[in-house]
């Protein structure tokens, strides 16, 4: 019996303790984004079941979640589609699910073949492919069960060939081809038995047939080239290089026959159905230089909104901070470029952190100063914002001697202008800016990796500039190998007097060795805490991986960005000295608010940067690095009044909550660059301070809220942003770009 209660003691403790999480859900019809409304949804695990209607936004909130693994259940006209999600504990997971015609009723005239269509499509802009399929209901006999005619309607041009009703062929399938040490489709094509290329041109051979005889097909449609079509945009390839079927015509060659990814699967993120009715295969929807991408298959690690808390229950806020930019800069490019801005490509923390807000007293090697701002998207609560500087180097005082690995991304995709051609330009200026003492050495991979030049002094500008010159594109990209072969340099000529590091230069596209987020943060993190640290910069658009790219900087000891053009690269490699050279490592803060003045807190941004409270105090935790001159804000949002204590029989909250004349009390812990033990540092903020107006920051993450379409933006839409926009100083540099990229926004979200 003892047993028995202890079991239930334990069980109802391990309750108690769950750590939860929050879904919220919007549901969209997939035709044409619309919202879905009154749609049911369920919410399953191990421990509960959830039921919640979508309202007119075609949203749903859960909350309350076991952490883990969920399913979800969409249930509409006796209908059921199933989902999978995961629930980060204090945080909110919004996610969009596209739903297609199986929820909705379309009147069907089986004899005559006629589809009501409610965007008044023309009959023969639709297929209609018949499947038979079995339909019971639970209490008939098997013999009643009846056999009906089932028909999928897609709204589509009529393909001159039917993409699934080919004769025998080999079909290379994106996984297989993802693999493949090859960047285009012919690449890909030419990996089938009985095809191969032709040196020196981009076209393809089929065994007994000629070069020019082939039939080229994309999505069922005719064209005349696959060139320049990137990998990125295959769902799969078939090749029929033999008995072409009757189908396909009168061919002497072969078929290569291409499903785009597009073709199977829309997307929020795809550009509008107006800009691909009128966009061919390699147009631009704009006309930036570089063009940027039709499809956009950029990747970005998914985001969980911070959740607001409570500061009794949660009275530790601890995270490590950075100094990203790269998130900032790559949706300035997208807005230019009149692109739709992917929600996960917004970080609140990197857009916060690429501008100067207030002078910070350069005391010590890192100080802090915070402030109480008007929060002005919801009056009844507040903002607080936590500014950091590092120290500058001191004019009398050279800095380090530096020791760079330049790690370069060669492969294919890496070709356009905006990509190696850009680094290479880059890179020459950095060279040139370097002094004679410090050393350079260059790696570069693509289906291989190899060292184009060993460690060489800057005092021979000239080996090292002619080297970058003869840099060229092409192959797969084996990027584990290439960061292998950087480390590997990197510690036989380490030098413990200088500063050595390895500058990525990729889209993140790795398609060949170690390829994952999670297999390279593995390798990543073997190699941390030894004094070599890594700077990953990012570049192009249309197939970007930023979730490569943030994996690596994160476990690297290192730090990541994105360049877009020169002045972006002179800004990161040049001017920014601290972005190269480090002052502190494994910086980590921890704040506490005054339960008797805050009642629930949201940190705004570095929802990948959280930690365990009691890691703030165990130096083997890796967080955030800083360099020379940097500086770093944290945005908090309260909502104040006294805490409502939580008490029941298990558990007791404290009455006496410390001294009552702070609102939030900080500590700050770092390890200078070149020691290993941590320095903590402890700050306040009084109560009695005023929150005072900060229209910049406050614009800044109004724009950003927005553009994730935040469950916590509030009252903000367009019309607020270009209402708060107005206010800024159109004179500064900064508050007036800002506010031409909220008019630019503005204007496309009203047009498409």
């Amino acid at each position: 019996m003892e047993r028995f209660i202890l079991f239930l003691f334990v069980c109802c403790s391990q309750l108690l303790n769950a750590q939860t999480g929050s879904l919220q859900i919007e549901c969209l019809q997939q035709s044409n984004l619309e919202a879905i409304a009154d749609l049911v949804i369920e919410v399953h695990s191990d421990s509960l079941c959830l039921e919640g209607t979508t309202n007119q936004d075609g949203k749903s909130m859960f909350k309350g979640i076991p952490s883990g693994e969920v399913s979800l259940w969409f249930l509409a006209n006796n209908q059921l589609r199933t989902s999978k999600v995961y629930i980060q504990e204090n945080q909110l997971l919004q996610c969009s699910f596209l739903l297609d015609s199986i929820f909705k009723v379309k009147v069907v005239d089986f004899g005559r073949d006629f589809v009501r269509d409610p965007n008044g499509m023309q009959k023969e802009n639709i297929l209609i492919d018949r499947s038979p399929i079995r339909m019971a209901d639970g209490d008939l006999p098997v013999s009643q069960i009846k056999e009906i005619e089932c028909l999928t309607i897609t709204a589509y041009r009529v393909p001159l060939i039917d993409h699934y009703s080919s004769a025998s062929g080999a079909v290379v399938t994106r996984e297989d081809a993802n693999h493949l040490p090859v960047r285009s489709v012919n690449g890909v094509a030419s990996t089938v038995g009985g095809m191969n290329s032709i040196e020196g041109a981009d076209e393809l051979h089929i065994r007994g047939g000629r070069s020019n005889a082939n039939a080229y097909y994309i999505d069922g449609m005719r064209v005349s080239s696959i060139q320049n079509i990137p990998k990125a945009f295959i769902s799969d390839v078939t090749v029929i290089t033999g008995g072409i079927p009757a189908n396909y015509g009168d061919l002497t060659g072969g078929v290569i026959a291409i499903q785009s990814r597009s073709s199977i699967q829309q997307s929020s993120n795809y550009p509008s159905k107006k800009q691909r009715n009128n966009t061919t295969i390699g147009q631009s929807f704009s006309e930036p230089e570089p063009m940027l991408p039709q499809m956009n298959y950029d990747q970005f690690l998914p985001i969980y909104e911070n959740e607001f808390l409570s500061s009794i229950s949660h009275p530790n806020s601890t995270f490590g901070i950075d100094v990203d930019r790269a998130s900032w800069t790559y949706i300035k490019r997208m807005i230019e470029g009149n692109q739709h801005v992917q929600k996960d490509a917004v970080k609140l923390e990197e857009m916060i952190n690429s501008y100067h807000y207030v002078d910070v007293e350069q005391k010590n090697l890192i100080n802090l100063a915070m402030r109480r701002i008007v929060c002005p998207w919801n009056s009844e609560n507040e903002l607080i914002a936590i500014h950091l500087k590092a120290k500058d180097l001191p004019k009398d005082l050279p800095r380090k001697k530096h020791n760079l690995v330049f790690l370069i991304d060669v492969s294919g995709s890496m070709t356009s202008s905006d990509k190696l051609p850009l680094l290479v330009k880059g890179f020459k200026d950095l060279v040139y800016s370097l002094n004679e003492d410090d050393f350079v050495s260059i790696v570069t991979y693509a289906g291989a990796s190899g060292v184009a030049l060993e460690p060489t002094s800057c005092a021979q500008k000239d080996k090292i500039i002619e080297v970058l010159n003869r840099l060229s594109s092409g192959g797969a990209t084996n990027g584990i190998g290439g960061i292998q072969t950087a480390y590997d340099l990197a510690e036989q000529h380490f030098d413990a007097e200088k500063n050595n590091r390895i500058i990525l230069c990729t889209d993140g596209d790795f398609n060949v060795g170690i390829n994952t987020p999670g297999d390279l943060e593995y390798y990543i993190s073997s190699k941390r805490g030894k004094g070599i640290y890594l700077t990953a910069l990012g570049f192009g658009m249309g197939n970007y991986h930023s979730s490569t790219l943030e994996t690596i900087a994160n476990k690297g000891d290192g730090n990541h960005f994105y360049i877009n053009n020169l002045a972006e690269c002179k800004k990161v490699l040049i001017d920014d000295l601290g972005n190269i050279l480090n002052i502190a490592r494994d910086v980590k803060l921890n704040v506490e608010f005054n339960p008797d003045e805050v009642k629930e807190y949201r940190l705004i941004g570095y929802e990948n940067r959280l930690l365990k409270p009691r890691d703030f105090v165990d130096d083997t935790k890796d967080a955030g690095e800083i360099g020379y001159g940097h500086e770093v804000t944290a945005v908090y949002e309260i909502v104040l009044g006294k805490a409502e204590t939580d008490k029941n029989h298990f558990t007791k909250s404290k009455e006496k909550t410390g001294n009552n004349s702070e609102l939030a009390f900080v500590k700050l812990r770092y390890k200078p660059f070149e020691d290993s033990v941590s320095i903590e540092e402890q700050f306040s903020l009084p109560k009695a301070q005023k929150p005072e107006e900060d229209s910049f920051l406050t614009t800044l993450i109004a724009f950003g809220l927005e553009l994730r379409n935040s469950a916590f933006k509030g009252r903000i839409n367009t019309n607020y942003l270009t209402e708060i926009s107005s206010n800024l100083n159109e004179s500064k540099t900064d508050e007036n770009e800002l506010k031409q990229l909220i008019e630019k926004y503005t204007k496309h979200v009203m047009l498409h």
